[in-house]
C-alpha cells in the first residue's frame, strides 16, 4: 500500500540535522531487512539489561515475526518503515501500531527501532509520530506501550515525547521487567 512519505533534512531540535528517509508502509519484501535492523538495534540497546544466559535474538526469527506483523490486516494496524532515500532504500527504522484486541479505544505501539548508526538523526521520532497520526486516523483515545525498565535510554526518549509510566509491569525475561507506558492522542 501507499505511503506517508515524508522526507526530512530538517534541523532537529538542538540544531542537529535529522537524517533523511521516507516513511511508507512495510511490505513483506521488506521483513528481511527488518529483522537484521532489528536484531542489530536490539543487541545494542539491550547490552548489558539481558543476563548472558538469556537467548539471543535471531534475524530469522525477527523477521518472522515482522513477516506475521505485516500480514496482520486488523483494521487500523498499520507497520512503517523509515527507509533512506535512492535506489536501495536501506531500511534503517520500523514501527508497528494495532488496535487494542480487548478495548478498540485504545491501541499498542510496538517495535519502534531504529539502525544504531542512525540513532539521535530524529528517525525514530518521525516513526513514533507516523504511527500516531495513523492511530488518531483510526479513532483510537489512547496508546500503549511496552519498554524495558532497565532501558534508560528508551524511556527518556519516550517520556520526552509525551508519554507517561503507569505502575503496570510484567516480565520480559526473569528478572528483567518490563513497565507500561501511556500516552493519550
Amino acid at each position: 500500500g501507499g505511503g506517508d512519505p515524508q522526507a526530512g533534512g530538517r534541523p532537529a531540535p538542538g540544531g542537529v540535522n535529522q537524517l533523511e528517509v521516507v516513511v511508507r508502509q512495510a511490505t513483506l519484501a521488506d521483513a528481511d531487512a527488518m529483522g537484521a535492523m532489528w536484531l542489530r538495534a536490539a543487541l545494542t540497546g539491550y547490552e548489558g539489561i539481558f543476563p548472558a544466559e538469556a537467548p539471543k535474538p535471531t534475524a530469522d526469527g525477527l523477521t518472522e515475526r515482522w513477516r506475521r506483523t505485516i500480514a496482520d490486516d486488523r483494521t487500523g494496524a498499520a507497520v512503517l518503515v523509515a527507509c533512506l532515500p535512492g535506489p536501495d532504500a536501506t531500511v534503517v527504522g520500523s514501527v508497528a501500531v494495532a488496535p487494542d484486541r480487548e478495548d478498540p479505544t485504545r491501541a499498542i505501539l510496538r517495535r519502534l527501532y531504529v539502525d544504531p548508526d542512525h540513532w539521535a538523526q530524529g528517525v525514530g521520532r518521525r516513526l513514533h509520530d507516523a504511527a500516531l497520526d495513523r492511530l488518531r486516523r483510526s479513532g483510537q483515545d489512547t496508546v500503549q506501550l511496552w519498554v524495558l525498565e532497565a532501558n534508560t535510554r528508551a524511556r527518556s526518549m519516550y517520556e520526552r515525547w509525551g508519554w507517561r509510566p503507569t505502575d503496570a509491569r510484567q516480565a520480559a525475561y526473569p528478572g528483567v521487567d518490563e513497565i507500561l507506558y501511556l500516552r493519550e492522542l
